[in-house]
């Protein structure tokens, strides 16, 4: 559909962008200046659009690399989504297949890590839909130093429309062959305008800026029209007349032409830098590369003659360098490329060398997940849940100074046991190698017994075979690797936490108790156990109850009086505190301030944030950057119709719509019928089921519907005041991807604590949709619960695909 050419690495040579419109995903090619170009691999970018129309680049956070958006066409309301088809969806990414591309049916923008590689955040920027779309452009409307967003839309006809598709495919051929595309609605849509607020966050503008015209709008170029050195607009539309839109900005501002040396006298692929203080604002001179439509080659940029340090760059094609100290607002500057001899290439400054390096080949450990479809038994499930594992620790079992790791499994795989030989190597326990399970290991920790045997506690799921027995496994060192089993009934085990919670000097144990098979968002069973002379036993206490979906647990003193609380994250549910009273528990939840914050919480640990003496919580979420927003008022919502124990629970995700003040299905009528059948034969058209809302729709099950919400979706820092906790959420790049695992230590060494959260998710039934924008991240502390992310390629830690557990 359109393809651009521009230096997207920063090489001094331009790279090639291609869009695809269907099936056949974009291509990425890098020059090597040699005269080759190789195509960017496939974990540099993980998912690109499926209908790819038009792209644009520019550098949107000002950190000195270029991202870029590409225009697909997914309907802007919830509603308008229900009503049309959907594309064909490729199958679910298996377990560890980090190496496909993925193609997903609405806008992506891709932020640039710096090294080489993009995380798609176009949910996180809100910007993943702008109905049937043409070509984006990146211009700074406002003049405040970053570029915003203009997208062109419309079409001649909907032929995506399921009603009208639904009532073409009944005509006669002949029919149909004669009226053609004409069978359709016009579809002439508003274009769309989005002001960029930094840090990759855009907010809509059309209205506001006059850009909202319900046109068939396709392509659209920028140029200085009356000369006044701002950028005009020329959108040329089907059969209509153009659309022309005069800039009537205010704000300071400069322009750059280019004068270069022949043949290219327009300077197509400089650079041009302009700084205004600390704001360094780049672009680049383009020749076409917008889908029917190309710029004049003049670039706007904003200034204030207050700043120090003003400043342009021009860096040549040829490699010569241009520079202009102190130029003035409102000015047109014409560079003219110097004809001097070209500069020697300068070396790359060198990295340093990163704070950790890849030494999985010590372990040689691969995850092996079997096949099992839980969407079988509740075909509307938003995730899969047999994708939890697999848990893993350190605890030093053999008592000989160095940590042990233990690696959980998936059903009918083995556990695997590494002895720490203290030398930087790892010895695999042999005869672990044979003990295989009969579910998913969901939870491990180590464990000292009364009389000081030390083992290995794992819980073991029943998830996927409920038929069998949950079990508590034991293993602990004897003539290799002894090995002991304990039920935990028809309970449906999560993570472990320990602690010595009544103070008698050996070590309890909660296991927390996760979904029940077939009946999500109900809760299992959750369970404390008291060390005693015999082992472990099961203790009448307020955790021995369900107490929500739990996803993590930690013992943790929050109030210093010696005896450890219990905090639990649970999923539609909140971070859950309950106070430990000399061994008895009453739950704090609603009077620490926690219980209205309700989410998908996945991991939690503490550590004392903030330097007063007090432990606070840090708690793992789903993020910012999925079908999911966050909402206070009308927060995502879950409806759930439970009959009994028998029969599956069906369910129904439901998001909120402004413009039908309702709660809309995620998913089309065909796809709802699959979980709930008695909806057959109600709805004569997909606008009629449309308009009906979540709650219409499950009041057709004969049991009563029930909810839960989803208040809070960011990965946060819980504060402790004492009397109640304060919700911090941690810096924006941690709310790029979903979180599970989270641990706290000081990785760098100076004395502060960092964090580390295990990123991604993948295990959408539905297979055309992968949360993967993370790498695994390094959150290095910088003190009073203040957190800088760690680049990738500085802390040496980037790990593709789904991750669910880390430890120190």
């Amino acid at each position: 559909m359109s393809v651009q050419i521009r230096d997207i690495n920063a090489d001094g040579h331009p790279d090639i962008y291609v869009c695809n419109d269907f099936q056949t995903p974009d291509r990425f090619w890098l020059n090597d200046g040699k005269g080759r170009f190789r195509e960017l691999g496939p974990t540099a970018i993980r998912s690109v659009s499926y209908a790819s129309m038009g792209v644009d680049f520019a550098d949107l956070d000002r950190d000195g690399h270029t991202d870029f958006f590409v225009a697909e066409m997914l309907s802007r309301t919830p509603m308008n989504r229900l009503l049309k088809i959907s594309p064909n969806t490729p199958p679910p990414p298996q377990p560890g297949d980090s190496l496909d591309r993925l193609q997903v049916p609405r806008n992506t923008l891709f932020w640039n890590r710096g090294d080489g590689t993009f995380a798609e955040v176009g949910r996180y920027a809100g910007v993943e839909a702008t109905d049937w779309s043409w070509q984006p452009v990146f211009m700074d409307v406002d003049l405040d130093g970053y570029e915003d967003l203009l997208v062109t839309n419309g079409r001649l006809h909907d032929v995506n429309d399921r009603d009208a598709v639904a009532r073409f495919s009944r005509l006669p051929k002949a029919k149909r062959e004669k009226v053609g595309s004409l069978y359709f609605p016009p579809f002439a849509t508003a274009n769309v305008a989005y002001r960029n607020l930094g840090n990759f966050r855009f907010t809509e503008m059309g209205q506001a800026w006059g850009f909202n015209s319900p046109q068939m709008s396709h392509g659209i170029a920028t140029g200085d029209l009356d000369n006044d050195g701002d950028l005009d607009l020329v959108i040329n539309c089907l059969n209509q007349p153009a659309l022309v839109y005069r800039n009537d900005a205010v704000a300071p501002r400069l322009a750059v032409r280019l004068r270069g040396l022949a043949p290219n006298t327009r300077g197509i692929g400089a650079r041009v830098t302009v700084a205004v203080g600390n704001l360094r604002q780049m672009q680049e001179i383009i020749a076409g590369g917008r889908y029917l439509s190309g710029d004049q080659p003049v670039r706007m940029f904003a200034i204030s003659a207050d700043a120090v340090n003003r400043s342009i760059e021009v860096a040549w094609p040829s490699g010569r360098r241009s520079f202009i100290s102190n130029p003035e607002p409102n000015h047109i500057y014409e560079v003219i490329e110097p004809s001097g001899d070209v500069p020697e290439e300068r070396l790359a400054k060198q990295p340093e060398e990163p704070f950790f390096e890849d030494a999985s080949r010590l372990l040689n450990h691969a995850h092996s997940e079997n096949a099992y479809d839980d969407t079988a038994l509740q075909p509307l499930l938003p995730r899969r849940l047999d994708r939890s594992g697999p848990a893993l620790g350190w605890f030093d079992y053999d008592a000989d100074g160095d940590e042990d790791l233990l690696i959980g499994a998936g059903l009918g795989s083995a556990v695997s046991v590494y002895q720490n030989l203290g030398d930087g190597r790892f010895g695999q326990v042999l005869s672990a190698s044979g003990l295989k399970v009969p579910g998913d290991v969901v939870g491990v920790s180590g464990w000292v017994s009364g009389t000081g045997m030390r083992q290995w506690l794992a819980a073991i799921s029943n998830y996927e075979s409920p038929q069998g027995n949950a079990q508590m496994r034991s293993y602990r060192k004897s003539a290799g690797l002894g090995v002991t089993s304990k039920s935990l009934g028809d309970t449906m085990p999560g993570p472990i936490a320990v602690a010595d919670v009544d103070q008698d000097g050996d070590l309890d144990v909660f296991v927390g108790g996760r979904a029940v098979t077939g009946h999500y968002p109900q809760a299992s069973v959750s369970s404390l156990f008291l060390a005693s002379g015999r082992g472990l036993d099961r203790a009448e206490s307020a955790l021995s109850n369900p107490l929500g979906i739990v996803n993590g647990a930690v013992f943790s003193d929050l109030d210093t009086d010696g005896f450890p609380e219990l905090i639990v994250a649970t999923e539609w549910g909140a971070v859950r505190v309950f106070k430990n009273i000399e061994g008895r528990f009453d739950e704090m939840t609603e009077a620490l301030g926690l219980s209205g914050l309700t989410g998908l919480w996945q991991g939690v640990a503490t550590g004392d944030f903030n330097g007063d003496g007090l432990m606070d919580i840090v708690a793992t979420n789903w993020g910012l950057n999925s079908a999911l927003r966050p909402d206070v008022l009308n927060p995502p919502r879950l409806y759930f119709n439970y009959s009994e124990s028998s029969v599956p629970t069906s369910l129904m995700l439901g998001l909120w719509d402004d413009a039908s003040s309702a709660y809309l299905p995620t998913l089309d009528l065909f796809s709802i019928f699959k979980g709930y059948p008695q909806l057959r034969g109600v709805f004569q058209t997909h606008r009629e089921f449309a308009s009906s809302g979540v709650l219409k729709l499950v009041d057709y099950h004969p049991a009563p519907p029930q909810s839960v919400t989803a208040v809070l979706l960011q990965s946060v820092v819980f504060l402790n005041r004492k009397e109640g906790f304060e919700a911090k959420p941690l810096h924006p790049e941690a709310q790029l991807a979903p979180a599970f695992g989270v641990t706290v230590g000081d990785l760098n060494g100076d004395g502060i604590d960092d964090l580390f959260l295990a990123q991604n998710y993948a295990a959408f039934p539905t297979g055309n949709d992968r949360l993967d924008a993370g790498r695994g991240l390094w959150l290095r502390g910088l003190g009073q619960a203040n957190f800088s992310p760690m680049k990738g390629q500085e802390s040496g830690v980037t790990i593709y695909g789904d991750q669910r557990a880390c430890a120190l």
